[in-house]
């Protein structure tokens, strides 16, 4: 009776089953009451609350933020079609009323999480109830309809970025054009080139007349030789006279040192 205590007023869902069965809820002063009431009116309990279990899991596979079942989109023969598809596996059945058992988890819209906390309406995501559901949700093609929905609108964000960066580029200036414009004549004539493939030009044509002078006919290379033995000549001549006036030098030094020694041995003997 703990659910009783703590939450004596019906969830808005419940309150919508308890009405659309003609249950008078205003006689009930518990939860418990209503709860029961409405299961007495409905016979097969189990087709019922397994359909909010259900769409309750479609929704927070698909994230959505929907409070009824009507705004899930889907008719009540494809709600109760997917309720019953859950209950022909073995162990849902069990595992549901294992999960609901307390009052205010049935008949309503709930949520999920790792761990249940029935006061904020939160089931958990690892029970068996939940894992079939997820199975047959996939298997109807529901959430594959969904995630192709969604696929589509990513594609189309897609394109619509791409085309506005596409756009975006075609709007920039050719930065060719702004360094011609920018690096002009004036610029010429402060030092500036505009254009550095120019330097490289001059610096092949300099290559290209050295290469030039390299090649000779041979009376220019046998003028071009003649002029270099006689300079060759020329220095040899003057190395030569050069080498011959050291030697000169080195005898009258020779000498001169000779006469000083032997005066000077004659005034230590004197």
């Amino acid at each position: 009776m703990s659910d009783e205590i703590n939450s004596p007023v019906l969830h808005p869902n419940q309150r919508f089953v308890a009405n659309k069965l003609g249950v008078e809820t205003a006689e009930h002063k518990f939860i418990a009451q209503t709860i029961s009431a409405i299961e007495d009116r409905l016979g097969d309990a189990a087709v019922e609350s397994s359909r909010w279990f259900a769409i309750s899991v479609l929704r927070h596979l698909k994230k959505a933020k929907w409070n009824t079942l009507n705004e899930s989109g889907l008719d009540e023969a494809k709600q109760k079609s997917l309720a019953e598809g859950c209950l022909a596996i073995k162990g849902f059945a069990t595992s549901l009323r294992t999960v609901t058992k307390d009052n205010r988890s049935k008949y309503r819209i709930v949520g999920f999480a790792n761990s249940k906390n029935v006061g904020r309406g939160l089931l958990a995501t690892g029970t068996k109830a939940y894992k079939i559901a997820c199975n047959v949700l996939l298997d109807s093609g529901l959430l594959a309809q969904h995630e192709e929905r969604a696929k589509s609108a990513k594609d189309h964000d897609v394109n619509a970025s791409e085309t506005k960066t596409a756009s975006a580029k075609s709007k920039r200036p050719d930065l060719r054009a702004v360094e011609k414009t920018v690096v002009g004549p004036g610029a010429k004539r402060q030092g500036y080139s505009n254009d550095e493939p120019i330097a490289v030009a001059e610096n092949a044509a300099a290559v290209a007349d050295a290469n030039q002078t390299l090649f000779m006919t041979e009376e220019e290379f046998a003028d071009l030789d003649a002029a270099l033995s006689k300079n060759d000549g020329k220095i040899v001549q003057q190395n030569w006279a050069d080498q011959r006036n050291v030697d000169r030098w080195s005898r009258i030094l020779g000498v001169l040192a000779g006469v000083g020694f032997f005066v000077f041995v004659a005034l230590l003997f004197l």
